[in-house]
């Protein structure tokens, strides 16, 4: 079995430490939806976390900022990556609801859509 490359991790963590930096009241949470076992505990794993109310397509960040400003949320996507139906769907139903959904594939992307947000960081000006 071929090992399985992670794209996405190194780009979830660099995006993570900068929200976390550039927002450091704010409340930053990974919500885990994939599972890591294969095969048949694999499927109960999901059955048990479909049961206790996990969303197929849920963003892989939430930032909580202030309540005044609502949270906002981060689907984080290697380049050469994109979201999948399930995901999109819900995205879709999220902005429908008025709810900030970005898809982000570097620190640089979400930078610009926290701007575009008009939410305002610490960034550091070097």
């Amino acid at each position: 079995m071929a090992k399985r490359v992670d794209k996405e991790g190194p780009i979830h963590r660099a995006i993570l430490a900068y929200l976390r930096a550039v927002l450091p009241d704010a409340i930053v949470h990974h919500g885990a939806s994939e599972g890591v076992r294969g095969g048949r505990a694999g499927m109960l794993d999901g059955a048990k976390r479909a049961g206790m109310g996990q969303v197929t397509g849920w963003p892989d960040l939430i930032v909580l900022p202030w309540a005044n400003v609502g949270p906002v949320f981060f689907e984080v996507k290697a380049p050469s990556s994109y979201p999948t139906e399930a995901q999109s769907e819900l995205h879709d139903r999220m902005r429908a609801l008025g709810y900030r959904v970005g898809i982000v594939r570097s620190v640089d992307d979400t930078r610009a859509m926290l701007a575009a947000w008009g939410i305002g960081t610490r960034e550091v000006k070097r």
